[in-house]
């Protein structure tokens, strides 16, 4: 039995030994480790850096999610979190029944802002104010072609993406120019019978309609320039209701153009494109808008052609019959004749049809087709012809190769079965987890020291013994992590830390104990026998006490959402485990192997220095 003792532990420390250096670990479809993380091990958000995001369910009708609908949500939430790419992310439900979600995102590389202005571009200098006022720091800008590219490498906290668009948006003037038309006046002279407005006919208008604006200028011509502040983002109701209080003189608008405004702001790569993917309902609609037929008396021709098909209050949308189910596939891609991004979509027979019916019943009524995703507004083309085949693409001026394959995952992965409400965001930077990891490993490597130089001073050959048995511990508990595997964070290292203690104590129990047989008179042999036989009960009851409080631990950071207090009774509870067993069984059999081969056969060798007197005997 101690030959058999001897063989199975040298395989087992065989095989840790093997799984903690080779990174990574294959066996067929099977792997474990990389060379990124210390010794392959993977490493939690708080080591690593990351996003940690916990999301409330609940099902359509307001009422609380049932098993089916929470599994189906962490189902189609993992699997774009995956096929978006992003490494090692941890999906999970919480809570019994399962109420809320658990999704944890390590740090991704690649984020980047991508926005543009309409002309009369800003400084460069006052951009950069700008984003860094709304939160951004150690940020890189620069401009490529039309459009500013800013790349960082921190995880954008909650609304700072936000906070720069409102500050690109808002802090800049935007000029629109205006063109009037002029009138002809009877009786006049060639080249002074055309008249065009003036300040009277344009200032009272702009005030009457709430228009607050820095300059009104007066080009000549019937050329007009007014330059605004605050304009916001996209605001077609701002440009529109300066069209239609200008639209109501008696001169003709002829165009209405601003410059300067931003019109493209896109957030993309890593954590954000990630986290878009997560709450999206991806709920595709088809919608056949029906232009406004009826111009109203007083508004003008030229303005009436503007927003017949884009005001709601003149057109009307019908719904096509066309459904998410009839969408068989979506890819991201580019069409030469268009040279931007676009979503290749494909639609079933029964979608195929009526795409086509849709598609000539616009070209034939100048109708327009409106594209929703998640009641939100992507696209509203126009159609030259029918369209067969089933296949179409969606493109716009926010949709970039990116934000294109982000579309094409969420139509892939189908809608969600449930609501999800953002409820707890932690953003770990990832200088930041990899300072903790240092001050980790460094404070348990002199911990692990410190303890090894008192148990060999001490307690001498048992303290050899004892040293022995924790290197061999912690090669075993490191292969245990990496091949399970287990996720490492900072509460767990300290967790592991902890367990070593826990394996010194049961060192000590079994040295204390065999001293204690020494003393009695027992020989040497008798006394390891003994002493580790009345050590167990001591050494199972207090480690068995403390899995039990790790089992307690792990259940509430499950059911309410704190991974730290998960992480650390998960690491302890194997740790405190597998330094039971190491403990008792390893350093029997390194006791008896070393007793046996009498290369220590002195007694006194096995008592602490302490229980001896001055002369050096018992």
């Amino acid at each position: 039995m101690r030959l058999k003792g001897i063989i199975i532990l040298a395989i087992c420390l065989l095989v840790s030994l093997l799984a903690v250096f080779i990174n990574p670990i294959k066996i067929g479809n099977w792997q474990r480790g990389d060379n990124d993380n210390l010794l392959g091990m993977v490493l939690g958000l708080d080591l690593k850096g990351g996003t940690h995001l916990v999301y409330s369910i609940t099902s359509t009708t307001g009422e609380e999610p049932t098993i089916e609908d929470a599994e189906g949500v962490r189902k189609i939430i993992d699997k774009r979190v995956n096929e978006f790419g992003v490494s090692e992310a941890n999906v999970q439900l919480l809570g019994t029944p399962p109420n809320k979600i658990l999704v944890q995102i390590p740090s991704q590389s690649g984020d980047q802002i991508t926005f543009s202005f309409s002309k009369d571009d800003p400084s460069i200098d006052d951009i950069k104010e700008q984003i860094s006022l709304a939160g951004l720091k150690d940020f890189q800008i620069e401009k490529i072609e039309d459009e500013y590219v800013v790349t960082y490498e921190q995880t954008l906290g909650l609304g700072v993406s936000e906070n720069i668009k409102t500050n690109l948006a808002n802090s800049f003037p935007v000029k629109i120019m205006i063109n009037f038309s002029p009138i002809r006046l009877e009786g006049k002279e060639e080249g002074e019978d055309l008249e065009f407005p003036n300040l009277e006919d344009i200032e009272p208008l702009l005030k009457s309609a709430n228009i607050n604006y820095q300059e009104l200028n007066n080009m000549g011509f019937g050329a007009w320039e007014l330059i605004l502040e605050n304009f916001g983002y996209s605001d077609e109701s701002l440009a529109e209701n300066i069209m239609l209080s200008l639209s109501e003189t008696e001169y003709n608008l002829v165009n209405l153009q601003p410059q300067g405004e931003l019109n493209n702001f896109i957030v993309s790569g890593g954590i954000q494109s990630a986290k878009r993917l997560i709450g999206s309902t991806a709920q595709l609609d088809f919608r056949v808008r029906e232009c406004g037929k009826n111009k109203p008396e007083d508004l003008d021709i030229n303005v009436w052609e503007l927003v017949k098909c884009y005001d709601p209050q003149y057109y009307n949308e019908v719904a096509t019959g066309i459904e998410s189910k009839n969408l068989t596939d979506a890819s991201p891609g580019t069409v030469p004749e268009l040279s931007q991004p676009v979503v290749n979509v494909v639609f079933d027979d029964d979608g195929s049809d009526l795409f086509y019916e849709v598609t000539d019943r616009i070209s034939r009524t100048g109708d327009l087709l409106a594209i929703y995703l998640d009641n939100e507004e992507l696209v509203s083309p126009g159609a030259d012809k029918a369209i067969s085949g089933g296949r179409a693409y969606i493109y716009g001026k926010d949709i970039d190769s990116e934000r294109a394959r982000e579309i094409a995952i969420q139509l892939r992965s189908g809608a969600l079965p449930a609501k999800l409400e953002l409820i707890q965001e932690r953003n770990v930077d990832a200088v930041l987890g990899s300072e903790s990891l240092t001050k980790s490993l460094t404070a348990g490597i002199i911990g692990f020291v410190l303890v090894l130089i008192f148990m060999i001073s001490y307690y001498k050959i048992p303290g050899i013994i004892a040293s022995l048995t924790l290197i061999i511990y912690l090669i075993f508990v490191i292969a245990i992590f990496k091949i399970l595997p287990v996720t490492l964070t900072l509460s767990g290292a300290a967790a592991l830390i902890l367990s070593i203690g826990f394996a010194v104590d049961a060192n000590i129990l079994i040295s204390e104990r065999i001293k204690e047989e020494l003393l009695a008179g027992r020989n040497l042999l008798n006394s390891i026998t003994v002493g580790f036989d009345r050590a167990w009960p001591s050494i199972r009851d207090g480690n068995f006490s403390t899995i039990i409080t790790a089992l307690v631990l792990y259940w509430f950071g499950s059911n309410f959402s704190t991974s730290i207090m998960q992480g650390f009774a998960l690491t302890l509870g194997i740790g405190v485990l597998l330094s039971m067993i190491t403990s008792f069984q390893v350093n029997r059999i390194l006791v008896r192997l070393i007793t046996k081969s009498n290369l220590f056969d002195k007694t006194n060798l096995f008592i602490p220095i302490s229980k001896r007197n001055s002369d050096g005997d018992l």
